[in-house]
């Protein structure tokens, strides 16, 4: 996972680009870059390590420039270093990318043969050196649609260009990539988070989709290469909710907030008077559910293996997990009356969006369960149940995997109030039960001191083993 940023203004945009990238290392921070148009030509600027070690190198060596792209990396093709980090520039083009590209090697050997010589290990350069190969023959719409045909794999890409130094470009195809309005300028990025202190005004773009951005417009085309219009959303102007506060790091600020999106996600879904759970129009008559297939890569596969025993325990329904990475590459057999429940915290998932993809393909039944509403993920599925934590920045998921545990408990239980396979009394206990949750939560978390004291004898441990059956 890597984040990019790209901006398209009348003024300098290195200041902005540094500041969004560091709201974006929480998505890669081995090494920064950037790289931006001045005089006529590509500037780059790039370092190992966080996006600080960078602001240090522009502020000895400051990168002019109206239009730019930035990038924050976290290494898949080849080892952390300078030269490995992005933007990858040739003497036209210059790219920042998110994703895999599966075919890169065989696209490096064709290149290679043409004179073109590699100075990195990463896959990216390899895009850099198609599209620079395609703008040979091709005007810039068509050399970019060109090269985005040629690649395999998954990526959300920035791209700044030496001839057409007015404008940023940008594509999508399994990386997540939004755009964002402003006054006199246009933003790309991987996420709203990075846009949100520029703007709250945010398109997200579709797999194949292409944008052109220049200081005072913004052109979409498809993969097709016709050109289209994109709704525009406007986000939330709560900005407490992204910043630290009085905690010292993300993560220590999402941990304490554990006990309030459990209280948030209980006041959603829960009627208070009724004692009922407000869960309706399921894209399967529960009764008529005969499997229910669970779906999610990291924490949220962790979420779903923990939701099966209560599935077991509380309905007749067969489940089964699945890991979103391997499960379009087995021999699936679909039902229409399975639902398929994916699970992401961003909802920009790239595998299990492409489960996703798969299912709708085969016209069966999907619900997503994810933080971001306006993801990827949840406007392709049929149903969709938000898990309302709040951004979530830290690396490790604290109070996303809260949501998504109690999000799945409540499905688990309304279905099995409609299937009646649980008693009214039952129902009704554990919606009481759940209620006390957030206030337990919060007697934990009093109990830092004393797990700060614990922590210490685990500090020197070369590894740790935990033993452990069912829920445990």
């Amino acid at each position: 996972m890597c984040g990019i940023i790209g901006i398209a203004s009348n003024k300098p945009v290195s200041s902005n680009i540094i500041q969004s990238l560091k709201r974006l290392e929480y998505r890669g921070y081995d090494s920064a870059g950037i790289a931006t148009i001045g005089n006529g030509e590509i500037y780059e600027k790039k370092c190992i390590g966080r996006v600080d070690n960078l602001e240090k190198v522009l502020f000895k060596n400051p990168s002019k420039g109206i239009l730019g792209i930035g990038h924050v990396r976290w290494a898949t093709h080849g080892v952390p270093s300078q030269v490995n980090a992005h933007p990858h520039s040739s003497e036209q083009v210059s790219v920042v990318h998110n994703g895999i590209i599966e075919n890169s090697n065989d696209l490096k050997k064709d290149l290679e043969n043409k004179g073109y010589k590699f100075k990195s290990q990463t896959d990216t350069e390899v895009i850099t050196f198609l599209l620079t190969d395609l703008l040979k023959d091709f005007d810039i719409l068509n050399a970019i649609h060109k090269t985005l045909e040629k690649l395999h794999g998954s990526f959300a890409l920035g791209i700044i260009f030496k001839k057409f130094n007015n404008i940023v470009v940008g594509a999508r195809r399994g990386s997540p990539l939004a755009v964002g309005y402003g006054h006199e300028e246009n933003y790309l990025g991987s996420d709203s988070y990075a846009l949100k202190s520029m703007t709250n005004k945010i398109t997200y773009l579709d797999d194949g989709d292409i944008c052109v951005l220049s200081n005072n417009k913004v052109e979409f085309y498809n993969s097709k290469n016709i050109k289209i219009n994109k709704e525009v959303l406007t986000l939330s102007d709560d900005k407490h909710i992204t910043d630290k506060g009085d905690h010292k790091d993300f993560m220590s600020k999402e941990i304490n907030e554990q006990h309030v999106t459990a209280q948030t996600c209980i006041k959603e879904y829960v009627d208070q008077l009724r004692q009922d759970i407000n869960l309706y129009h399921f894209p399967i008559e529960p009764k008529d559910i005969t499997k229910i297939i669970l779906i999610g890569c990291g924490t949220a596969y962790h979420s779903c293996v923990t939701a099966k025993y209560w599935f077991e325990e509380l309905t007749n329904i067969p489940v089964e997990i699945d890991i979103a990475s391997e499960f379009r590459y087995r021999k699936l057999k679909f039902d229409n009356k399975n639902l398929y429940v994916f699970v992401s915290q961003s909802g920009e998932t790239a595998d299990t969006y492409a489960a996703l993809e798969l299912c709708k393909k085969n016209n069966v039944k999907t619900c997503a369960i994810v933080n971001v509403v306006e993801s990827s993920i949840a406007r392709t599925s049929d149903f969709v149940l938000p898990i309302h934590a709040g951004p979530e920045i830290g690396v490790a998921s604290t109070k996303a995997f809260i949501g998504q545990m109690l999000v799945l408990y409540l499905l688990v239980l309304k279905m099995s109030e409609v299937r009646k396979e649980i008693s009214k009394t039952d129902y009704v206990n554990k919606i009481s039960e759940l209620k006390k949750l957030p206030s337990l939560i919060k007697d934990v978390l009093k109990c830092q001191d004393q797990v700060q004291v614990i922590a210490k004898d685990f500090l020197q441990a070369k590894g740790a083993m935990f033993l452990g059956r069912g829920l445990s």
